[in-house]
């Protein structure tokens, strides 16, 4: 590793040297090349690049390798060749000498390092970027983890967010991936606070504060009077990695009970509490001979903001209606969709056709990647699929939320264990009961309520149109009528109105039992909402069968 400042703006400027006539000679030639031969030379350029990019985070370690790891997770947003190159980065760390994490320790904790542990094991039990953790004992006798951040790190932090934002602005002149930036943006906020020890033990213990009754899982404990900024001191947990197969069998471990016990966990503590680890791959996620889950390392955790609860919600709902502009208000309010004029039309578009696609051409049971089989995929249907979509319009109409960069890494990270513990396990039908606890959560139902009404106003509003439309086609002799559909449409117009009177009805009711507390307001509410629930059933039905 290069630890002086101006080595490494040396290595990074040595690195843009390399890349920047590569860069000029393919936009120099892309114009004059067919679109096969262009296709392989920017293959070629994308390969070079990436791997000249991960030798050069790799000697460099730092944040740089923080960053190269997170590259690595980002399969949907960037190019097959960089995501398989920073796969290196994954296990790539070089140990500290044990004299700098002495002093460090002493540095922060004010005390020499004898009178405060019996022992500490010089050989650590992992490394990483930005510290390593070395096995101790107090002076009371108690094992501990000892979490230590490398010296100087936040110096040379400050210099690589730098350098490697003028890395990434670099790649992106032949690379243009849309929302990198925010992407970015939330990479820089998650390592200021991976930096920052007392924040990691707080978010640590607000999460085994949700999980307290949890006996399935165990997050170890802070001793707050040896923990700094810098220094970290938890309760040592021992145990084997949850995909060790050797250990689950010889302690005969379930591991689909395992995946089940890991996906409902993590569900709840998105869905539910909005406060999640977000960094669960097998090192930070072992398991003990009882079976239990130690969950490890809480430098990275996400939360759900309500924005993207509220989207997430909305979104189901629109999957239950089948309704094109709920859906792209659910994403909308993710994030996921800008407001450039004519994106409702070309979200629809990409909708119908994707959605399509997916009834038609993939078969998939259960929520499982590991059951779509690539021979049942009609190649020349996919590639007519993408012909339809214009990717620049695509490009103006999505970007990347900065939230979804860690929850995205998450579920990935949670998947793929349990994929891999757990092949046959069906993710959907373990975290729906937590999805539909979020759906029926007071601090929520104002929010459905208010949606709903939302929608069945805008039917309402317009509703006189599409009647003055059908009196005009009707007039002119434009009409068509089938008869079989009329009837059925005539039916969901009526269960819609139902729905909107009996929205009111409820909406006035609860007012009014609020306000006054009067039992008929009160029973008038559950009528309410009982005929609301049945109009609603009814629009399914007949909005189907349509």
């Amino acid at each position: 590793m290069e630890y002086s400042l101006r080595g490494r703006k040396r290595k990074v400027d040595a690195l843009i040297f390399r890349i920047i006539p590569r860069i000029i000679f393919y936009k120099c030639c892309a114009p004059f090349l067919l679109k096969k031969s262009k296709q392989k030379l920017i293959a070629r350029l994308h390969l070079k690049t990436a791997n000249e990019l991960v030798d050069a985070f790799m000697q460099l370690e730092g944040l740089f390798l923080k960053v190269g790891q997170l590259i690595s997770t980002f399969s949907s947003i960037l190019p097959k060749p960089y995501v398989e190159a920073f796969e290196k980065t994954q296990n790539h760390s070089t140990i500290r000498p044990f004299e700098e994490i002495k002093t460090r320790i002493e540095a922060e904790l004010k005390m020499t390092v004898e009178s405060v542990f019996l022992w500490i094991d010089e050989e650590p039990l992992g490394t990483a970027s930005i510290g390593q953790v070395h096995k101790g004992v107090l002076k009371d006798g108690a094992d501990v983890a000892i979490k230590v951040q490398h010296l100087n790190i936040e110096t040379i932090a400050a210099l690589d967010l730098q350098l490697i934002k003028k890395v990434l602005k670099l790649v992106q002149v032949f690379i243009s991936i849309k929302g990198i930036d925010t992407a970015f943006a939330e990479i820089e906020a998650m390592i200021h606070e991976e930096l920052d020890y007392e924040h990691e033990a707080e978010q640590m213990q607000a999460i085994a504060k949700n999980l307290v009754d949890d006996i399935r899982i165990i997050i170890p404990a802070v001793y707050e009077e040896y923990s700094t900024k810098k220094v970290l001191v938890l309760e040592y947990l021992d145990g084997q990695k949850i995909t060790n197969k050797e250990f689950a069998e010889k302690y005969l471990i379930d591991q689909t009970l395992l995946a089940e016990h890991l996906l409902d966990i993590f569900s709840k503590n998105i869905f539910l509490d909005g406060l999640y680890h977000a960094d669960p791959h097998p090192g930070n996620v072992l398991v003990n001979t009882e079976g239990q889950i130690l969950l490890l390392d809480f430098g990275a955790v996400g939360t759900m903001s309500a924005p993207m609860k509220e989207g997430l919600i909305i979104l189901m709902q629109a999957a239950i209606l089948k309704d094109e502009n709920l859906m792209i208000s659910g994403f909308k309010k993710m994030g996921f969709i800008s407001d450039t004029p004519g994106v409702n039309r070309i979200c629809k578009k990409i909708i119908r056709l994707l959605g399509d696609y997916l009834q038609h051409e993939i078969k998939l049971e259960k929520f499982n990647l590991n059951e779509i089989d690539i021979d049942q995929i009609d190649i020349s249907k996919a590639i007519h699929l993408l012909k339809q979509i214009d990717l620049r319009e695509l490009e103006d109409a999505m970007s990347i939320p900065k939230e979804w960069v860690l929850l995205n890494r998450t579920i990935t990270l949670v998947v793929g264990v349990c994929s891999e513990i757990a092949p046959d396990i069906d993710t959907y039908k373990v975290i729906k009961p937590n999805m539909l606890k979020m759906l029926v959560q007071k601090e929520n139902m104002g929010m459905i309520l208010k949606t709903s009404l939302q929608q069945q106003a805008l039917r309402l509003i317009a509703l006189p149109r599409k009647i003055e439309n059908f009196l005009e086609e009707a007039e002119n002799g434009e009409l068509e009528v089938k008869m079989r559909k009329r009837s059925l449409e005539i039916k969901l117009f009526y269960a819609l109105f139902q729905q909107v009177f009996f929205l009111l009805c409820l909406v006035f009711s609860y007012f009014f039992y609020q306000s006054s507390g009067e039992h008929f307001f009160y029973y008038s509410t559950i009528v309410s909402g009982l005929l609301l629930s049945v109009a609603f059933l009814k629009s399914i039905f007949y909005k189907r069968r349509l």
